[in-house]
């Protein structure tokens, strides 16, 4: 007893195996839903907004890709506000620090970007927005949800507990890599200038991927201090 309460670090290292895992399953399962409640916050809030001011949430019209883009935001809000008291039951030693509030904040603004500036280049193409036109670029701005969150999860662990939240990020940016492989073997044929905000807007997010990868790996090599 006393041993332990001369070592703060103690009860980090002691944490059950499974807090991580379950945590990482809960949390999984509540991206999965957190998809569909944060579409419906988006459209109960941000369509009456949006009408008000003069922007209609209409095919064809930029209210429905501001509206659209607002989705990734709320989406991940509402996954983090779902886990984190899932977090503090499960995994011991626990901390939502400063670092990852800032990982998912700049990832959910990518995701957001990313997906207002596709919608709209298809829009200014065809005058209304068809996922079909944007091919495996539409699952970027969910991967990237996923990668902010995984990244805000893993600075949360005591170090070297991560590894469960780690395999998803992993996953995540496979997703992510897949999704943009097309739109990077077209580059190599040229960018068109109107082209140039939305390549501009995938580099950034492999950029940000990458970097979130680097912290989480070193979150899950280095052992835990007292």
């Amino acid at each position: 007893m006393q041993q332990a309460l001369s070592d703060p670090g103690r009860s980090q290292r002691a944490a059950p195996a499974s807090g991580p895992l379950l945590w990482a399953a809960a949390g999984l399962a509540v991206y999965l839903l957190g998809a569909v409640a944060g579409l419906l916050l988006t459209v109960l809030v941000a369509d009456p907004v949006l009408d008000a001011v003069g922007l209609r949430v209409e095919a064809g019209e930029l209210g429905l890709s501001i509206r659209n883009a607002i989705h990734p935001l709320v989406w991940g809000a509402v996954v983090a506000a779902v886990s984190m008291p899932l977090g503090r039951r499960l995994v011991d030693g626990i901390h939502f620090e400063l670092a990852g509030w800032v990982v998912l904040a700049v990832g959910l603004a990518l995701a957001s970007v990313t997906w207002f500036l596709g919608e709209e280049l298809v829009r200014a193409r065809f005058e209304y927005f068809d996922p079909e036109e944007v091919g495996l670029t539409l699952f970027v701005w969910p991967a990237l949800v996923a990668i902010a969150l995984c990244g805000w999860a893993v600075l949360a662990m005591p170090r070297g507990s991560a590894t469960p939240i780690v395999a998803l990020l992993v996953l995540a940016a496979m997703g992510l890599a897949v999704a943009l492989l097309p739109s990077f073997v077209g580059a190599a044929d040229g960018i068109d200038p109107q082209n140039l905000p939305l390549a501009l807007a995938f580099l950034a997010d492999v950029g940000f991927a990458m970097a979130v990868i680097v912290l989480a790996f070193r979150r899950t090599s280095l052992p835990a201090t007292a």
